[in-house]
């Protein structure tokens, strides 16, 4: 059974909240009693990605179901600085969430992030981002496969729908696995339906946010909740 924490993803959707580090928590707190689940804490897009900084923020959800990604720039994240130092950052912060997202295309890293992850008995979240297309079928298995043989426990596929067309192939693809660790996230104008829905076909998370949205077509939190 996937978990992150004591959250069994399978029993029901649960509501991940995207925040940076200008969040009022009077706003987190409405979140969590409105029904979000947990936090993401956008790393890449804090003021400051210094340890002490990184590690004063965390401590401020201590009571709260985190993940925390460092996304890549190519990936549509913030992170400018050098891969090593991202890997030690990641390393720093582990101790102290629940789950870790990593961009299965982190070559030089994805590994590394892994295994210290699994040291730990924390949640690897092994994701994939197309801010442009919809792969076809056959890339969306590959990917799949790809982090099923990285060894992560979930895998996050979110990809830009064009047209209603492919907002029916993450469906289908969607469909097909149910009975796989899976998140699917359409982005776009064609694909906000796809944050509401999608759960409902076994996508493991949806994601909204405070503050300002992490992806295109993201709903916010008065919409998702």
């Amino acid at each position: 059974m996937p978990k992150i924490a004591q959250l069994d993803l399978r029993k029901r959707c649960h509501v991940v909240v995207a925040v940076r580090d200008d969040v009022d928590m009077s706003q987190v707190t409405a979140a969590l009693a409105s029904g979000a689940d947990m936090i993401e804490l956008r790393v890449d897009q804090f003021s400051s990605t210094s340890k002490d900084h990184v590690l004063n923020e965390i401590a401020r959800y201590k009571d709260v179901t985190t993940l925390a990604t460092i996304r890549c720039e190519w990936e549509g994240g913030e992170w400018q600085d050098s891969e090593s130092q991202r890997l030690a950052l990641y390393r720093e912060l582990l101790p102290h969430v629940d789950a870790v997202d990593i961009e299965l295309s982190a070559g030089e890293i994805v590994a590394d992030v892994i295994e210290a992850a699994q040291a730990l008995k924390k949640t690897v979240l092994g994701s994939f981002h197309n801010f442009n297309a919809t792969p076809s079928p056959q890339q969306l298995n590959d990917i799949l496969d790809d982090g099923k043989q990285r060894g992560v426990d979930i895998v996050k596929i979110a990809a830009y729908c064009q047209s209603p067309q492919d907002l029916k192939v993450l469906t289908q693809f969607t469909v097909e696995h149910t009975h796989e660790n899976l998140i699917v996230i359409g982005m776009g104008p064609y694909a906000k339906a796809s944050r509401i829905f999608f759960p409902l076909l076994s996508s493991l998370l949806t994601y909204t946010f405070l503050g300002v949205p992490s992806a295109p077509g993201q709903l916010n939190c008065e919409e998702t909740l």
